[in-house]
C-alpha cells in the first residue's frame, strides 16, 4: 500500500526533509442515503468499516486496470517482431 516518502517541510517546522511511514489523505464523496445503508451494512457483515471496504475495494479496482494495462504490454511485445518485421525499425 503506502510507502514511505520524503515530504518537504516548511522551515519553521524543520529544516531538509523527513521520511514519513504511513500518510492518509482524507476524501470526502457523497452518497445518498439508501447506498450508504447497504455500504454499513456491508461493511458490517465483513466485520470491517465502511472506510475499509471502499479502500479495499478501491484498490482492488486499481490492481486490476494495472493488470490489464501490463498484459496489454505483454500481448504488444509479443508481436514486436512482426511490427518491425513489416514496419521497420
Amino acid at each position: 500500500m503506502s510507502r514511505a516518502t520524503l515530504v518537504p517541510f516548511p522551515s519553521c517546522v524543520q529544516h531538509g526533509r523527513c521520511t514519513v511511514r504511513a500518510m492518509s489523505r482524507h476524501v470526502t464523496i457523497r452518497l445518498d442515503e439508501e447506498f450508504h445503508d447497504r455500504l454499513k451494512a456491508r461493511a458490517a457483515a465483513l466485520g470491517t468499516t465502511v472506510t475499509a471496504l471502499i479502500t479495499e475495494v478501491t484498490e482492488r479496482e486499481l490492481d486490476e486496470d494495472r493488470k490489464n494495462f501490463l498484459s496489454g504490454i505483454e500481448e504488444f511485445a509479443d508481436h514486436w517482431g512482426y511490427f518491425q518485421e513489416r514496419f521497420g525499425h
